[in-house]
């Protein structure tokens, strides 16, 4: 099961962390925004795209780049990110209201 704050590996190679709240666990997709490698430089505050660890991975997440996968979509499950909740939180919430 997908669970929120999971992040994944895409087939493709990108790394999504899934938004969507566990209460929609029964439906097929899952909201995700991209994270990338830390090095990557995205236009915005650095509130909108904290870098988020867990253990060795440090990865920045992206917000504003948001899609819909099915759960095959999502691939290979990588590590929980849920310790960063309120980090995550924060950033859709600067996103989404602009405070």
């Amino acid at each position: 099961m997908a669970r929120q704050f999971d992040l994944y590996r895409t087939a493709d190679g990108d790394f999504v962390v899934v938004l969507q709240s566990d209460l929609l666990e029964d439906l097929s997709t899952r909201a995700v925004c991209l994270a990338m490698p830390e090095s990557r430089q995205v236009p915005g505050f650095a509130a909108l795209s904290p870098v988020l660890t867990a253990g060795d991975v440090r990865l920045r997440i992206v917000p504003h780049v948001v899609a819909t996968l099915t759960v095959a979509e999502l691939g290979t499950f990588v590590l929980s990110l849920a310790h960063e909740r309120d980090r995550i939180i924060r950033a859709i919430d600067l996103m989404l209201t602009g405070a």
